[in-house]
């Protein structure tokens, strides 16, 4: 048995950086697409001007923030994620750099964009300074992050191995307090249009403490076996309920 363990882990692990950014052409994320493409619709009314995606990744994002830009940027950490986003828009701008220390000028920004980036980055006030340096004085900044409670629970560091720090939701506001002038903090939640919850009783039983018990692509596979497929419109944010949400996307101003 032992062996088989190694066996599979072996077969699911190869490059690891690959789970950490949704594929779609990998079936168990399926739903981490349509959630992270909500995010994008959801601060989309507010994106204008030039607009940098710090941790593009694949760049599902600029599908839906292209119209409302008039030049796109991104970066991310990974040389696999960057060259599928070019080969999808090839007039975007895109550079392999790190957070902490961003290849731009200051106030180079009308709009920036740090999805699911924070909880990777050891310095996380440092990064923050970082994309306000970027950005103009009028710019829109939105930052999301999972929530520690349903990520790790009690866990006294991240369950993600690729996690330096996650929060809840007080410490992510004060922390963004700290750098920006305007912050307001929203919670995701999934919700069907007659407001019943998007869950599934058995995944919800297994312990957050084996939440990584199996490799990455098979606990995703498990979960979309089990569970109804998300739409967009199941996506719903909301500023009130922050500890029951998977994650939290924060509105900020310079």
């Amino acid at each position: 048995m032992p062996g088989l363990w190694n066996s599979l882990y072996q077969i699911t692990s190869w490059w690891p950086d690959r789970w950490e950014a949704p594929e779609r052409d990998f079936l168990g994320h399926r739903d981490i697409v349509t959630q992270s493409l909500s995010r994008y619709h959801f601060v989309a009314r507010n994106v204008h001007g030039a607009l940098l995606e710090v941790g593009c990744g694949r760049g599902y994002g600029f599908e839906v923030l292209a119209m409302k830009s008039t030049r796109l940027t991104g970066i991310d950490i990974s040389k696999q994620f960057l060259g599928k986003a070019r080969d999808q828009f090839p007039a975007a701008s895109f550079a392999c750099a790190s957070g902490n220390a961003l290849p731009f000028g200051d106030h180079s920004f009308d709009s920036v964009i740090a999805f699911e980036v924070i909880e990777h980055i050891a310095d996380d006030v440092s990064f923050l300074r970082e994309l306000k340096r970027v950005s103009r004085k009028s710019a829109f900044i939105a930052i999301s992050t999972p929530n520690i409670l349903l990520a790790s629970g009690t866990s006294a560091k991240p369950l993600d191995p690729f996690h330096v720090r996650e929060y809840r939701a007080s410490e992510f506001n004060h922390l963004l307090k700290q750098t920006f002038s305007s912050v307001d903090v929203f919670g995701q939640h999934e919700r069907r249009p007659d407001n019943q919850i998007v869950t599934n009783n058995l995944i919800d039983r297994i312990p957050i403490r084996w939440k990584y018990f199996f490799p990455h692509p098979v606990q995703s596979l498990l979960s979309v076996a089990l569970r109804p497929a998300l739409r967009l419109e199941d996506c719903r944010f909301q500023n009130e309920n922050l500890e029951s949400a998977h994650t939290f996307v924060a509105l900020c101003r310079p």
